[in-house]
């Protein structure tokens, strides 16, 4: 929310980043890795580097996500916008600004809003994080990683809305 915050007061998302649209990404972010229910836990859990086959099966969980939450949706006629917002998350949240992510290869502006920010605090998370096959890093390290893949992996308007906001970040990691 922080980031999202920060961004919505640059000009060119003053319209976009709205109160609906901060209230929608609060609730749509938790779901980004819902589709993971599906992996299994061999490969899931599994401590060290996953083989290729087992990397391609869980890439898969965007795919899942995105069906669960539309299949909710639709059988059950909802309308809430964090939902639709959701799914986007969830499908797109491993797409790189340069087009080189996956699923579907989207790059820059193709990447929903919603998606592009949450690609940044994910994979920030995913740096600082301890993991059974990995140590956490450091907050300056995670920066540093970040800057290097803006323009690659990542917006250049959500890097610098990133940078922009680092203090309140580091006061609640």
């Amino acid at each position: 929310m922080i980031l999202a915050r920060q961004l919505s007061t640059h000009q060119k998302f003053k319209k976009v980043i709205t109160r609906d649209f901060l209230d929608n990404l609060y609730y749509a972010a938790t779901l980004h890795d819902i589709g993971k229910v599906a992996i299994p836990d061999t490969v899931l859990l599994k401590n060290g580097k996953l083989t290729d086959v087992e990397f391609d099966e869980m890439k898969q969980h965007v795919f899942t996500g995105q069906i669960v939450l539309r299949e909710t949706i639709e059988k059950y006629h909802l309308t809430e916008s964090f939902l639709e917002m959701g799914m986007n998350i969830c499908a797109y949240h491993h797409e790189k600004f340069n087009g080189k992510g996956y699923p579907e290869g989207l790059g820059g502006e193709e990447i929903p809003l919603e998606a592009r920010i949450f690609a940044l605090c994910d994979a920030y998370d995913a740096i600082r994080a301890k993991r059974s096959y990995k140590e956490g890093l450091s907050h300056l390290e995670a920066m540093k990683r970040i800057v290097a893949d803006k323009n690659q992996h990542f917006d250049p308007d959500v890097v610098e809305a990133f940078l922009e906001c680092e203090k309140k970040l580091l006061a609640i990691t």
